[in-house]
């Protein structure tokens, strides 16, 4: 008797290949851990991962809970953020931040984004401000909170629990476009602080980044901690 494989497809109708399966399945999983910490409430938060073809990635679909993601919750898209099919569904709002991190970096692989209760201790108002150039407007205050002293910040890549990690922190704005700039141009293009594997959006959530599913949990998680036990 003949069979026939089944071919599952994402939300923009294109195939998924066997290593991407393998990694949304990952990213599902994570989903539902973060769930479990009441770090995803209603529609918020988003996860991607990059295509087996570098140029595009797969970015969860707007308007859904997080908690039930599966692989045909997602929508590919290139490295601008715009869906490959021409009637996609909508994409996350914040899928051009997740566009500029693969963009920039060649290593990224996977991108979480959530909004957890430890994050809410994060301001600008502790934070290290940076100067920005004159032609910048005053809303886009940024800069970085200081994390030191604790032996979790090896899982981030540090040698030692002696030295500090810096967390970009951006003021919030409904302009992903303004914010992926900003962020682009002071972190990406002029970071000064390494290692570069996360950011945080002021009264909004973190964007944490790896060069697999597991390597961007592990970060994510190290970093939620830290919050917690440096309070």
């Amino acid at each position: 008797m003949r069979t026939y494989k089944k071919i599952i497809k994402d939300s923009t109708f294109f195939p998924i290949s066997l290593f991407e399966l393998n990694e949304l399945n990952k990213i599902c999983t994570v989903a539902k851990r973060l769930d479990n910490r009441n770090a995803i409430p209603a529609t918020s938060s988003n996860f991607s991962i990059r295509a087996k073809n570098d140029d595009a990635f797969l970015i969860t679909r707007s308007g859904l809970h997080k908690r039930n993601l599966n692989p045909t919750h997602f929508i590919r898209t290139n490295l601008f953020g715009k869906p490959l099919h021409p009637i996609s569904p909508k994409p996350s709002d914040e899928t051009l931040l997740h566009a500029m991190i693969y963009r920039n970096f060649s290593v990224a692989h996977s991108v979480i984004h959530c909004h957890a209760p430890e994050l809410e201790s994060i301001s600008l108002l502790n934070c290290e401000i940076l100067k920005q150039d004159k032609n910048e407007n005053e809303y886009l205050t940024c800069g970085y909170y200081k994390i030191k002293g604790h032996e979790v910040l090896k899982a981030l890549g540090f040698k030692t629990h002696l030295e500090d990690y810096f967390l970009p922190v951006i003021k919030n704005d409904q302009d992903m476009e303004k914010l992926s700039h900003l962020i682009e141009y002071y972190f990406f293009k002029h970071q000064q602080k390494l290692p570069m594997c996360a950011f945080h959006i002021e009264n909004h959530g973190i964007y944490c980044f790896g060069n697999s599913v597991h390597q961007a949990e592990l970060r994510i998680e190290s970093i939620l901690h830290l919050l917690t036990s440096l309070k």
